[in-house]
């Protein structure tokens, strides 16, 4: 577990990092930086859930289709594509790239936090 919030440090250093260096070469107002890293965060995110539904597919075929076409689950109760968790279907890379998502949400945060009390 320290492992893993380590490794979520790491990247929410590399998130600002980046944002600081687009800021840097473009020249735009420092307040951008926000904008930067949550709009980066948010193609993560989406690109994180399409590759998820695309390994889904690709090893269960139908499964996604069959969650939408069948009512919610009650309480304590999973839909389908959440029983995949930990079978290897989806490559640990692409729980990195929505774990990255959510650093540059935190990068956005802490960048917005130092442009107010600059």
């Amino acid at each position: 577990m320290i492992n893993l919030l380590f490794n979520f440090a790491i990247l929410v250093i590399l998130s600002t990092m980046a944002a600081s260096l687009f800021i840097k070469f473009t020249g735009l107002p420092f307040w951008i930086g926000t904008l930067f890293l949550v709009s980066f965060a948010v193609i993560l995110y989406v690109l994180n859930i399409v590759l998820i539904r695309h390994y889904i597919e690709r090893h269960v075929p139908g499964l996604v289709e069959i969650d939408a076409a069948l009512p919610p689950p009650g309480k304590r109760q999973n839909y389908f594509w959440e029983m995949t968790a930990g079978t290897g279907i989806v490559p640990k890379w692409v729980s990195w790239v929505g774990m990255g998502a959510v650093a540059c949400i935190v990068g956005g945060c802490v960048w917005l936090v130092v442009w107010l009390w600059a």
